[in-house]
C-alpha cells in the first residue's frame, strides 16, 4: 500500500514538473516572439526613419535648388533690365537735342522687352504706310474680296513722281496685283501704290487699320505713331489668322533696294523693312530676324542727317540684341 502511494506521489510530482516546464517554455516562446516582433518593428522603424531622412534631405535639396535658381533668375532679370536701361540711356544721349523730333519703338519678340521714345507722337508715315496697305490687300485677298489673279489698269490719276520704276515703263497694259504689291515694297513704287489704293479704297484701308489697332486714328493725313507701327508689325509677324500672304510680304520686305537706314550697318538679309520719306520726314520700320528677333520703328521730323541717326540707333540695338 505504501509503495502504491509513493508511486502516485511520484506521478503527481513528475506531472507538476512537466507542467511547470511547459508553462515556462510557453513564456519563453512568448517572450521570444515578443522580442522578435520588437526587433522587426525597430528595424522597420529604422528603415522608415532612414527613408524619411532621405526624403527630407531630397526635399530640402530641391527647396534649396529652387531658391538658388530663383535667386539666379532674379539676378539675371535685374542684370538684363539694367542693360536695357543702359541701352535706352545711350540712345537718348546720342539723340541729344533731336530727341523731341524722334518717335522710336523697339520691341523684343521673345522677351517683350521694349524701349519707347515719344511712342504716341504723330508723324507722317510716308511710304511706311505701304506695309499696312499690303496687309489690308492680303486680308481682302484671303477673304475673297479681291482676287489674287486680278490685274489693274493704270489711269492718269495714279501717276506720282518720286520712288519707283513704273514712271519709265509702258503702262498701256494691265498689271497683276501681285506685281504691283511687290513693286510697292521693293522699289517703294508710288504708281503701284496708288493703283492698289484705288482698288482697296484709302478710307476703307484706314478704317481696317484702325480695327487692327483697336482704336481710332487721325485720318486727316497719312499719320502714324511709332507704337502703332510696331503693333502692326507684331500682327504681321505673329499672323494670328494664318494668312499665307503675310509671310510672303515679310520676304518681299527683305528684298527692298533701300539699305541706308535700319540695315546700313547690320546684315541686310536679316532685315524685313520699309523706308519712308516725305518733306522733312525720314522714317524706317521693320522686323529684324536675329537669333532673338525684334521689331524697330523709327520716325523723324526735321532731324539733320536722319538716315545716319536711324542707322546708328539700329546698330546700337542690334549689338545689344546679339550680346544677350
Amino acid at each position: 500500500m505504501k509503495r502504491k502511494l509513493n508511486s502516485i506521489l511520484c506521478f503527481f510530482i513528475v506531472t507538476i514538473v512537466i507542467l511547470i516546464i511547459v508553462i515556462n517554455n510557453n513564456d519563453i516562446i512568448t517572450a521570444a516572439s515578443k522580442v522578435k516582433e520588437d526587433v522587426i518593428l525597430s528595424t522597420e522603424q529604422l528603415v522608415l526613419d532612414k527613408y524619411d531622412d532621405n526624403d527630407n534631405k531630397v526635399l530640402m535639396e530641391d527647396e534649396n535648388d529652387i531658391v538658388t535658381q530663383s535667386k539666379a533668375n532674379n539676378t539675371q532679370q535685374i542684370f538684363n533690365e539694367q542693360k536695357r536701361v543702359d541701352l535706352e540711356n545711350k540712345i537718348k544721349a546720342y539723340l541729344g537735342n533731336n530727341i523731341n523730333n524722334i518717335g522710336l519703338s523697339y520691341y523684343d519678340i521673345d522677351s517683350n522687352k521694349q524701349i519707347v521714345i515719344n511712342g504716341d507722337k504723330q508723324f507722317l508715315a510716308a511710304s511706311t504706310v505701304k506695309v499696312q496697305m499690303n496687309m489690308i490687300l492680303f486680308d481682302m485677298i484671303e477673304s475673297g474680296q479681291v482676287k489674287a489673279s486680278e490685274t489693274l489698269k493704270y489711269t492718269s490719276d495714279c501717276y506720282e513722281d518720286g520712288t519707283g520704276i513704273l514712271q519709265s515703263q509702258d503702262l498701256s497694259k494691265p498689271l497683276s496685283i501681285k506685281l504691283l504689291s511687290n513693286y510697292s515694297i521693293i522699289y517703294s513704287d508710288n504708281i503701284a501704290t496708288n493703283m492698289i489704293m484705288n482698288r482697296i479704297g484709302y478710307n476703307n484701308m484706314r478704317n481696317l487699320i484702325d480695327r487692327k489697332l483697336g482704336h481710332a486714328t487721325d485720318h486727316s493725313r497719312n499719320y502714324i505713331t511709332a507704337n502703332d507701327e510696331t503693333t502692326l508689325l507684331k500682327l504681321l509677324y505673329y499672323n494670328y489668322d494664318n494668312n499665307p500672304f503675310y509671310s510672303q510680304l515679310i520676304e518681299t520686305m527683305k528684298k527692298t533696294v533701300f539699305h541706308d537706314r535700319i540695315d546700313l550697318y547690320i546684315p541686310h538679309n536679316t532685315v524685313a523693312h520699309k523706308i519712308g520719306n516725305y518733306e522733312s520726314y525720314v522714317n524706317d520700320v521693320g522686323i529684324i530676324f536675329t537669333e532673338d528677333p525684334y521689331i524697330l520703328s523709327i520716325y523723324s521730323k526735321n532731324v539733320p542727317n536722319a538716315n545716319e541717326i536711324i542707322a546708328h540707333i539700329s546698330k546700337l540695338i542690334y549689338d545689344y540684341q546679339n550680346q544677350n
